[in-house]
């Protein structure tokens, strides 16, 4: 299951596919494929996940703490393994610089070869919090060493005496021992780090070599381990965020419904609790001031909620965490000390949870306050809602169904045959068979129909939803029903809405025809090349992103033209607007391109050409261009651009940055514009885009760095087929079209 498995390792590994086999009530080879499979999901070794599974099943461990980890899910189990081994990376641990100055004396003194520290947790279980000499390898696995199955660790911590092991292979087998694969030490020597009345920690001496340990040893050991006690114990209290009880409390937190939070307390010098502050939170947990979540965790209560200051509830809070025993407070009004923060009502359960408490908390007024707003939405909206359980029976009306039917409350729901008999007589035929197919057959249904409550006649839209079983029998039917009575001005709206209806659908089939004839334009007058085109000099590849909506689609173009001379004529543009007067005013353009290039190949004239053609046109287009030629002979691009964003030259060092462009107005808007150009030398391995702005701009138009993501996303793409590298090209804004041509200097 684990290659390497063996000793210590196989033993962990065994004692958590027993506990899942209890679990899951399975075989336990089936119990050890979930656990491999925990820890593939995961990304951490199998022992780590065995290490997490133990944690959570130990018996030692509070009741509160065990309660909680039986109810986190198997991802909450996972994400706690995760964060207790990356709390412990190699060389990352808070006392690692400690361990490191620790195995440097102990080497010098009794030839020890590694040393691991470890911080005794609330729950008995230990965290690597140094380690020097230790193959990464077993620091991975033995980060975090659950309090049960036991380890030497471990046993020293509970006992608070040390423990000197000369030969590992004579160990009772009625503990684990910190090793693995490559870390096989004969001889350890164990020694607690004591505090006022427990171990806060322990350091675990490894020797390579075999060590019978004399008394003179030992007494070297313990002295080296107790002049490293104080540093050790100041250390410890500097990382409190560091425990690990805290990493798994909020792993566990996270998948857990409901508000619940942990929190620990804050002593003063003479051991007195004089605040309490929240360190773990579920995602749903809220407090009065809107805060949600992990925006809760590091929340002083002294200072975020004065008025829990001295009150039942912050008694409590101590009183269960010194006793153990679970407490439930409330129904207790919260008033805050802060403007613009409403009273609240909770109730809190409290239980002690590693070291501190677990607080699940709800808001009592909060249902009465949605309940309010429902019923105001009812209200409002002349709404009533419907609920019927036919495998129970039970059928529940709320207030504003009770009001459009004018039926008392108190009198309860009718049943269908009573609701049945409300119909209007001229509507019931039709009705009362849609209704039985609701009920009987599970079709959801959308109705408009009449009612006669108290001789009145009154117009209802309702709505019927159904939940089936996997026969197709019906369980419960949902229903929303309106209240539309208006009299005339009702039929009027419905009869309005059906002329509405069908403009939209008009419009939309409009729109749909549009789309065809223009996409059936763009592929006659637009041909995209499938491959690299080979003009002298230059490859040039060319890639078209068509917008995804669809009455989007339109102006954008390009167009390449190999000249008799040798040189080569190349255009991009991008007509304002979309449709089939975009696409129209595209085909000119490019046509136009390509007829002019054989009068002139001047980018400056051939823009000034094409503005006159375009301010001319009765419809006044307007567009953006860029044009370029291309000399072989003197790898020289000379171009000029109308309004149209910059070129971008990427280097064969996968340098990209924007050429400055030219002064040049947009095509169309005056008939006298002139059209500057510059020249650009390439260079082996340069590569030139052209392209339309919806590579650059996003949704919301341009910012300050308009032109930064595109930038950073060529970076370092020189060396690519240049096909490819305007392959992996995105829109900034997929609701425009796009257009990209690519053009690099071949070598000579």
């Amino acid at each position: 299951m684990a290659p390497g498995a063996d000793g210590p390792l196989a033993a962990l590994i065994d004692a958590a596919v027993a506990v899942l086999a209890e679990r899951l009530e399975c075989t336990p080879g089936e119990a050890r494929e979930r656990l491999q499979g925990l820890a593939d999901r995961s990304g951490v070794p199998v022992a780590e996940a065995a290490s997490a599974i133990l944690d959570s099943a130990r018996p030692s461990s509070p009741a509160p703490f065990e309660e909680v980890r039986r109810m986190a899910s198997a991802a909450a189990a996972d994400a706690a393994a995760m964060a207790a081994r990356a709390l412990a990376a190699p060389g990352q641990e808070p006392l690692a610089d400690l361990a490191g100055t620790l195995q440097q004396r102990l080497a010098h003194e009794v030839g020890a070869d590694a040393v691991a520290v470890y911080a005794v947790e609330p729950d008995a279980s230990l965290q690597l919090v140094g380690a020097a000499g230790v193959p990464p390898a077993v620091v991975d696995a033995w980060s975090r060493v659950p309090a049960h199955p036991p380890t030497e660790a471990g046993y020293v911590a509970r006992t608070r005496d040390p423990l000197f092991l000369p030969d590992r292979t004579a160990t009772p087998p009625h503990y684990l021992l910190v090793g693995g694969p490559g870390a096989d030490w004969p001889s350890r020597a164990v020694v607690p780090v004591l505090g006022d009345t427990a171990a806060v920690a322990v350091v675990v001496a490894f020797f390579v070599k075999q060590q019978t340990f004399p008394a003179a040893v030992r007494e070297t050991v313990s002295t080296l381990v107790g002049e490293a006690t104080g540093e050790i114990a100041k250390r410890l209290r500097a990382h409190p965020h560091q425990a690990g009880w805290i990493t798994d409390a909020q792993s566990m937190l996270d998948a857990m419904p409901g508000a619940v939070g942990v929190s620990v307390p804050i002593r003063d010098a003479g051991g007195e609790i004089v605040d309490w502050v929240l360190v773990a939170a579920s995602p749903e947990a809220t407090d009065v001031t809107g805060l949600r979540g992990r925006e809760l965790v590091g929340s002083s209560t002294a200072t975020r909620y004065p008025s829990i200051v001295g009150s039942e509830l912050w008694h409590s809070l101590a009183q269960v965490l010194s006793s153990g025993r679970p407490r439930e407070i409330g129904p207790f009004t919260y008033t805050p000390q802060t403007a613009g923060i409403e009273t609240a009502v909770f109730t809190v359960r409290i239980s002690r949870f590693g070291g501190g408490v677990l607080l699940t908390w709800t808001r009592l007024d909060e249902e009465r306050r949605l309940a309010a707003r429902i019923a105001q939405t009812e209200r409002l909206g002349r709404l009533g809602y419907g609920e019927w359980d036919l495998g129970t029976g039970s059928v529940y009306w709320s207030e504003g169904l009770y009001s459009i039917f004018r039926r008392d409350p108190e009198s309860g729901p009718p049943t269908l045959d009573e609701a049945a008999g409300n119909l209007h007589p001229q509507d019931a035929p039709r009705i009362a068979p849609q209704l039985a197919r609701v009920f009987e057959h599970g079709q959801s249904a959308d109705l408009n129909y009449r009612i006669l409550v108290a001789g009145e006649v009154r117009y209802l839209r309702a709505r019927f939803e159904t939940i089936r079983d996997r026969t197709g029998r019906v369980l419960k039917v949902y229903g929303i029903v309106q209240d539309v009575t208006a009299s005339e001005a009702a039929a009027r709206d419905r009869a309005r809405l059906v002329d509405v209806e069908a403009e939209l659908a008009e419009r939309l089939r409009m729109q749909q025809t549009e789309h065809r004839l223009v996409v059936a334009l763009q592929q006659i007058i637009l041909p995209i090349p499938t491959g690299v085109l080979h003009l002298p000099g230059l490859d040039v590849a060319v890639r078209y992103l068509p917008a995804e909506v669809v009455s989007r689609v339109g102006g954008d173009w390009y167009d390449v033209v190999e000249i008799a001379d040798g040189r080569s004529l190349l255009a991009v543009g991008d007509v304002a607007g979309h449709g089939i007067a975009a696409a129209a005013t595209m085909a000119r353009l490019r046509h136009s391109v390509a007829a002019l290039a054989v009068t002139s190949t001047e980018p400056g004239e051939l823009l000034a050409y094409l503005n006159r053609i375009v301010h001319d046109d009765a419809s006044e287009p307007t567009a953006t261009v860029v044009v370029a030629h291309f000399d072989p002979q003197t790898r020289e691009l000379t171009w000029a651009q109308a309004g149209h964003p910059p070129p971008i030259l990427v280097s064969g060092d996968g340098t990209a940055a924007a050429l400055t462009r030219p002064p040049g107005m947009i095509v169309g808007a005056r008939p006298d514009s002139t059209y500057d150009t510059v020249t650009t030398t390439l260079a082996e391995g340069d590569t030139v885009l052209l392209y339309t702005d919806g590579l650059i701009e996003r949704r919301g138009g341009y910012d300050s760095d308009w032109l930064g993501p595109l930038l950073r996303s060529l970076a370092g793409t020189g060396h690519l087929p240049v096909d490819e590298l305007i392959g992996r090209l995105q829109p900034a804004n997929p609701g425009d079209d796009t257009c990209v041509v690519a053009l690099r200097l071949r070598p000579a």
